[in-house]
């Protein structure tokens, strides 16, 4: 109970603080898209290690849905990996 009260009396103060992050530097925009292509870039690839991962692996762990789904999971991490690619290509 204690931890709830805490948490709903320091949200607001966090939030106040954090709130003028995006009015930042002259020239932040660039710095902000530059982190955001990194981001999309690193979980494209995660993805496609995933989706690489769900072929090689298929049929070894009976506890996994990979198991029996491979084939869909492997085509969902392939199409996030496109998606999170191109949104890093196209961000600008």
């Amino acid at each position: 109970m204690s931890l709830c009260l805490w948490l709903l009396t320091t949200a607001p103060l966090l939030a106040n603080k954090f709130e003028t992050i995006g009015g930042g530097v002259q020239g932040s925009t660039r710095v902000k898209i530059e982190y955001l292509q990194v981001i999309a870039f690193v979980a494209g690839g995660i993805f496609l290690v995933s989706g690489i991962l769900a072929i090689a692996l298929q049929n070894k762990n009976a506890q996994t849905l990979n198991y029996t789904m491979w084939k869909p999971s492997a085509v969902i991490f392939f199409v996030l990996s496109i998606a999170s690619f191109a949104a890093g290509v196209f961000m600008k």
